[in-house]
């Protein structure tokens, strides 16, 4: 066989093998032939007789490879058949037995699950009740202690008052003393029209102290007053004096320091006499007053000052 050039002889490029002795040049397009000899037909005739007992070959083993194929196709469609026969049985006998045991199981878990939600809830409310309650009562306790405790000072406090401490407090003093005046007016009863009523003449005051510690709070003002009385007549004129006052009870200190009362001062006696059929409030006697007043109250203890400050 004579070896011929790999490369195109038009425009010198390189070959490619396209077939048996067959060649394309890809630049210019040209296609080529091999040059066989006589040996060279001699080999080719061994290798396409040799190729040809081999396709024969193949040949056999493939019509063999199919024959087994065929059975074996068989065999595996009766196993087949058979698997769906026995799967239709289990999903139309054997599942929905299953699938209703399943469902039993898991209705009664889910209902135990839910119950015990339920029980673990209600339980939990209770004590979260229980700890509401507690601590409400705590803060209830806390503020009655604290409201105890500022009520048990201003008791202390309140029974610790001074007459100083009262006329450094002229708004209550000022409040108290018009208070008193205007009680003192109420009680001179006078609705004859020749009963002239005077103004009240400021004498004393008294603040006096419970002696029963439960009464720490009923500290009294006693302020006394001289009243006159003049009943006229068309040649004469008639002079009455009367000796009254008024109690302010309950003077104690606010949750603000304050001095505070009632304000609703009452006489402190309802001791009368008899002037001319004519019913006036008070003591004609001063002295009287005193004994009976102040003297005589023997659960309270005593001191004089000026409310007034004069």
């Amino acid at each position: 066989m004579k070896l011929m050039s790999l490369q195109c002889p038009n425009c010198n490029s390189s070959v490619k093998q396209v077939g048996e002795g067959k060649f394309y040049c890809e630049n210019c397009g040209t296609s080529f032939l091999a040059d066989y000899d006589k040996e060279d037909v001699e080999v080719e005739k061994i290798k396409t007789e040799g190729k040809l007992r081999k396709e024969q070959l193949n040949e056999q083993l493939d019509k063999q490879r199919r024959a087994d194929a065929i059975a074996k196709t068989n065999e595996e469609t009766a196993k087949i058949v058979r698997i769906i026969v026995i799967v239709l049985v289990v999903v139309f006998l054997v599942i929905p037995g299953i699938v209703g045991v399943i469902l039993s199981i898991f209705m009664v878990k889910s209902e135990y699950e839910q119950s015990k939600i339920r029980v673990q809830q209600e339980q939990a409310s209770r004590e979260q009740a229980k700890i509401d309650a507690e601590e409400k009562e705590k803060k209830e306790k806390e503020a009655r202690e604290v409201q105890e405790a500022v009520e048990k000072k201003l008791r202390l406090d309140s029974f610790k008052i001074k007459p100083e401490d009262i006329m450094a407090d002229s708004f209550f003093v000022d409040n108290a003393t018009k208070s008193i005046e205007t009680q003192l007016k109420d009680n001179s009863n006078l609705f004859y029209t020749n009963w002239e009523y005077g103004e009240p003449e400021y004498i004393t005051s008294y603040i006096l102290h419970a002696k029963n510690e439960d009464e720490r709070t009923q500290n009294i003002v006693l302020s006394i007053y001289k009243v006159n009385w003049d009943k006229v007549y068309d040649d004469h004129t008639e002079h009455y004096v009367m000796y009254d006052g008024a109690c302010l009870e309950n003077v104690s200190y606010d949750e603000n320091g304050k001095l505070k009362t009632d304000y609703e001062p009452h006489s402190m006696s309802y001791h009368s006499e008899i002037i001319a059929n004519q019913f006036l409030s008070g003591y004609s006697d001063y002295d009287q007053l005193i004994r009976q007043e102040i003297y005589g109250n023997s659960d309270y203890n005593y001191t004089e000052f000026n409310m007034k400050g004069e």
